[in-house]
């Protein structure tokens, strides 16, 4: 199986400052096979501007693409913030340019984000978590835009709760229908390598989730560290890899201009 990391951060999203071509070294240090840049873009999140520079993005990592053609496989794709609220202008966006690769995330639900807690407020845990499942489930119907949806645990990073983790049977009914449509769309999912920091224990989702989903019919899988320093470039992709095997993934998923290889 090959080792990738289909999640990576640099100075042109809102919160990171790396060298994309830091990126590209740590990766060829860590003898990943293939790597795709996939900066932010959100159309209406609170407090922090996630603007994107499209063109000069395009431009740098095609450049870094020429450069090390000999010596690893860069993609160019984005994390689009999926918001119910800005569907034209999302899909608009990712058809103007020849991504090879789109992340879907949740990031922002009727404009309150969960980075600074505003979501949060006036919800009890269990009420957030199903919200959150709720609006993934609508947004993975809504759009067609994306590739793989991300981070499907990323609630789980925040919440003023004193135990933060999701109980995933709670709200297992709405996740098998995100899977289900996720499959049905041709869609796949990412095991994001930050909750290894975040939970200590796997990434998001857990391993439990995506077997759930392999069990289900899906077979399109990525691997990100989400990453927006370089010393985290790569960062347990190894062992994610291992761990799709075990459950019966073949290998994983690559995308050219948004199609499977």
């Amino acid at each position: 199986m090959r080792t990738i990391d289909y999640h990576m951060h640099t100075y042109f999203s809102g919160d990171s400052e790396a060298n994309p071509r830091e990126h590209v070294l740590k990766a060829i240090e860590m003898n990943l096979d293939e790597i795709c840049f996939t900066d932010h873009r959100d159309f209406d999140y609170p407090i922090d501007s996630f603007e994107l520079d499209v063109e000069n993005y395009y431009q740098e990592i095609q450049s870094l693409k020429e450069e090390f053609k000999d010596q690893i496989k860069i993609k160019w794709g984005i994390e689009m913030g999926l918001d119910l609220d800005h569907q034209e202008e999302i899909e608009n966006l990712i058809q103007q340019y020849p991504f090879d690769f789109v992340i879907g995330s949740i990031h922002v639900i009727h404009h309150t984000e969960f980075y600074y807690g505003e979501f949060f407020k006036g919800k009890t845990k269990e009420q957030a978590h199903r919200e959150f499942f709720e609006e993934t489930l609508k947004c993975v119907k809504a759009f067609d835009c994306f590739n793989v949806l991300g981070h499907l645990d990323y609630i789980v990073r925040y919440g003023p709760y004193e135990d933060k983790t999701v109980d995933h049977q709670k709200y297992q009914d709405i996740i098998d229908e995100i899977f289900k449509t996720l499959i049905q769309k041709g869609k796949g999912i990412e095991v994001n390598t930050s909750g290894y920091r975040d939970l200590k224990t796997c990434g998001f989702p857990n391993f439990e989730q995506v077997q759930r989903y392999y069990d289900l019919g899906g077979r399109i899988i990525t691997i990100g560290t989400d990453s927006h320093t370089s010393d985290r470039v790569g960062e347990n992709c190894l062992n994610v890899a291992k761990k799709y095997q075990e459950i019966g993934f073949d290998d994983v998923s690559t995308f050219t201009q948004r199609k499977r290889d």
